[in-house]
């Protein structure tokens, strides 16, 4: 068993390291093997009272037997007292045996307690050495650090950062569905159906490239495989053939023949070339893509999860710690409990002995004391106190 560092306050520091002394604190219940009880004393005096004045009355003990020094009952309090004293002796050597055995397997638990401690100990001390090393701002993407925000935990600088850039979504996303309404006007069976139409292709529009530019800021902070570049080189081909889809119909669109109250007036571009109309279109499309996938790798920084889940395990891990940390310091204490109840088990027998002897000692004055109220005789008292100087001589 390690040593027990002692200390007046009531509580415990947590070591430095996982086999550093720790604070004692004191057991919750203290080891008590005690097998042996004493007789209660008042109640026996008592009883040997009432037994004197009794034997005065029935004539078993009389003055002339006080005279001679010898009173019967005392011979039977010494058999009794012996009988104690072998007592004493067995259930002495049962508590020693018992508290060895007891003291053997406490040494096997806090064994058990200081090695569960030492591992959570050592567990905190990595998790903490993490969380210190990633709580530092990130400058650039990729430097796998997550942002001052995260850092803080505040929640007011998250909005005042992202706000705007909520707010240019939401924009974009304003601007998006009246041109998609009137580019996809013919195929709505109802208003309704083909606005609903033109919101989602506008939803799709910008939260495509938004998680694009999230899963490119991840690609960014860990890397990935060949292909996964390939995966992403995949989807950008993909969704630039789906704006020149969506370029195409909106350039139809415009060169379509308006109708005004049911006379053609001609085409919203005209006089204006294809080509222009078509990168124009390109353009608009290509740069609202870039500006939602950009809003979303700014927005996006992995490593904030990341350092929320290890301050989260830190935490859970600093109270498993002290739990840990606690038990090992209530197992020391009960096994320092029974180490002093064994280097007190001769100190604790000569106890009792002494307390034996003055026992049956007042038992035998009360039983005198008995005898002389029962005689009511001065002589017997006087002789009686004769016999109580002796016998405490001897």
């Amino acid at each position: 068993m390690r040593p027990i560092r002692r200390n007046r306050r009531a509580g415990s520091r947590v070591p430095d390291q996982p086999g550093d002394e720790v604070t004692r604190i004191a057991p919750a219940v203290a080891y008590d093997g005690d097998l042996y009880r004493m007789p209660d004393w008042a109640q026996r005096r008592r009883a040997e009272r009432e037994l004197g004045r009794a034997h005065a009355a029935d004539g078993q003990i009389d003055t002339l037997t006080l005279q001679t020094g010898s009173v019967p009952r005392f011979h039977e309090l010494e058999d009794e007292r012996l009988a104690e004293l072998a007592a004493i002796e067995e259930r002495t050597e049962q508590e020693i045996q018992r508290a060895r055995a007891e003291f053997e397997g406490q040494k096997i638990r806090l064994a058990e307690s200081q090695r569960t401690f030492g591992e959570a100990r050592q567990a905190l001390d990595e998790t903490r050495r993490q969380v210190a090393e990633l709580e530092q701002p990130s400058r650039r993407p990729g430097d796998g650090r997550p942002s001052s925000i995260a850092i803080s935990g505040s929640r007011w600088p998250v909005v005042r950062r992202w706000l705007p850039a909520a707010l240019l979504l939401l924009l974009l996303l304003i601007v998006e569905v009246p041109i998609l309404y009137q580019v996809i006007l013919s195929w709505g069976d109802s208003v309704a159906m083909t606005a609903l139409l033109a919101a989602g292709a506008a939803l799709i529009m910008l939260v495509a490239p938004h998680m694009y530019g999230r899963a490119f800021r991840s690609w960014q902070e860990h890397g990935s495989p060949a292909k996964g570049r390939w995966l992403l080189i995949l989807a950008a081909l993909v969704w630039l053939g789906l704006i020149v889809a969506v370029a195409v119909l909106r350039r139809d669109a415009l060169v379509r023949p308006l109708v005004v109250d049911g006379e053609p007036i001609g085409p919203a571009s005209e006089g204006v070339g294809q080509l222009p109309t078509m990168i124009l279109l390109l353009a608009l499309l290509v740069a609202t893509a870039l500006i939602a996938a950009d809003l979303g790798r700014r927005m996006h920084n992995p490593n904030d999860r990341r350092l929320w889940e290890l301050r989260a395990k830190r935490d859970a891990e600093a109270e498993a710690c002290a739990a840990a940390q606690a038990a090992y310091q209530r197992d020391a204490s009960y096994a320092e409990s029974i180490a002093q109840y064994l280097q007190g088990a001769e100190r604790r027998r000569d106890g009792r002995l002494r307390r034996l002897d003055s026992g049956f000692d007042s038992l035998a004055t009360a039983y005198l004391g008995g005898v002389v109220e029962g005689l009511r005789d001065p002589e017997a008292a006087s002789w009686a106190e004769r016999i109580i100087a002796r016998r405490r001589t001897a």
